[in-house]
């Protein structure tokens, strides 16, 4: 039994981290990057803390800049420069190719919200002798007046949009997987203490 209220509460602290699905940022060498962090756009609120990190895979991850209410640090050992705007977006002065992958935006809930991760891919493109401005062809600006914090200069590629329905039937999913784990939890520590009152 232990072990498995063991693997009930992993399964329950995995649940706790919501991540939101990445993105792509495309932006040419020596431009400013400026990457969003979608699930702080609607304020911070519900969160203590927000830190941006660059991903080598799914195991590791290096520490950028965090910022903590009003106290925002750089990680010890960063090598170049990162900066973090007031919408919580990262922001990379004067990319070069070396910088493109992927970065992650991590939010730290308070008490009774979910922790939010975001993914979002950076490609920067060759350095060339390209005039600033002339953009591969196909590519689609970004809006500034839609709210927009990536610099004009950039590009972005966000996948197909996720249908309306489909985000509701997933989150309703997760909201249905969380309760019947939690009813799950009660009915083993039910019959746990219903064996045990047997014993004595």
């Amino acid at each position: 039994m232990p072990i498995l209220h063991l693997a009930l509460c992993c399964l329950w602290l995995l649940l706790q981290r919501t991540a939101v699905a990445a993105g792509s940022i495309r932006v040419q060498c020596g431009e400013t990057a400026i990457l969003p962090c979608p699930t702080a756009a609607g304020g911070m609120h519900n969160y203590w803390a927000i830190g941006w990190y660059k991903v080598a895979n799914e195991s590791h991850e290096t520490g950028l800049i965090r910022r903590h209410e009003n106290s925002t640090h750089v990680y010890s050992g960063t090598q170049r420069e990162f900066l973090m705007d007031v919408q919580q977006s990262l922001v990379i002065p004067e990319v070069e190719p070396e910088d493109s992958g992927a970065y992650r935006c991590s939010l730290w809930a308070r008490v009774g919200h979910f922790n939010q991760q975001t993914d979002i891919i950076l490609q920067v493109s060759e350095c060339s002798t390209l005039q600033a401005g002339t953009l591969p062809r196909g590519t689609l600006l970004l809006d500034s007046e839609q709210g927009s914090s990536v610099s004009p200069n950039s590009t972005c590629c966000w996948g197909k949009p996720v249908p309306v329905l489909a985000t509701v039937l997933g989150l309703l999913a997760l909201n249905l997987g969380k309760g019947l784990l939690s009813l799950t939890v009660t009915l083993v520590t039910v019959v746990i203490l219903k064996g045990q009152r047997r014993k004595k």
